[in-house]
């Protein structure tokens, strides 16, 4: 009776072994576009998908992939209109999306900490049609690097519009940066000071 309990056992036991690996539960998890091991990124499926990216991976040298991966190709960053009058000729002439990276790259090597948050949109988001949508936000960055005095807070308005692809991902296009009368910098100021060597 024992012997026949112990075979039923094994059976059983390999039966369900069978199932486990045949229905993946034991395959090596697909790597999530854009990052690398431990990177939060989430597929952009929508503009709130971007923006968990952005805070997730800004200012961070392993998340830096998927922060340009929500990048469009044609993406433009427009400073305040005060740092961009106080800041060195050229500073943010030309801002493109390879401008963009280099400086993300740069800001990401040399910062120990950072920690950025879109705290609430200050006005109604405006849908331009089912593809495209502008977004209005208060922001704060946190950042501890060299250039910057230590755990500095950047803080300011936002204006991202988002659009999306033909591959169905939405991306940024366009970042128009302000103040917000705190007089603090803004995030605009501290890209400013990573534009360096190019």
């Amino acid at each position: 009776m024992r012997d026949r309990l112990v075979r039923k056992f094994r059976q059983t036991l390999l039966i369900m072994l069978a199932g486990m690996t045949g229905c993946g539960l034991f395959q090596t998890r697909a790597v999530k576009p854009g990052g690398g091991p431990g990177v939060p990124c989430a597929t952009p499926n929508s503009p709130n998908d971007v923006v968990s990216n952005v805070i997730q991976n800004y200012a961070n040298l392993p998340g830096l992939t998927c922060y340009t991966s929500v990048l469009d190709p044609l993406f433009l960053f427009h400073p305040d209109g005060s740092d961009s009058n106080a800041a060195p000729p050229g500073t943010y002439l030309n801002w493109t999306r390879d401008v963009e990276s280099r400086v993300a790259s740069n800001l990401a090597s040399d910062d120990s900490f950072g920690v950025a948050v879109f705290d609430s949109e200050y006005t109604s988001r405006v849908v331009v049609n089912t593809r495209t949508e502008i977004r209005f936000y208060y922001y704060h960055l946190i950042l501890h690097a060299t250039r910057t005095q230590p755990d500095t807070l950047f803080r300011g308005l936002a204006d991202i519009t988002f659009q999306e692809g033909v591959d169905q991902r939405w991306r940024i296009t366009d970042w128009v940066d302000k103040r917000d009368g705190s007089g603090a910098r803004t995030w605009g100021y501290a890209r400013g000071l990573y534009r360096v060597g190019f």
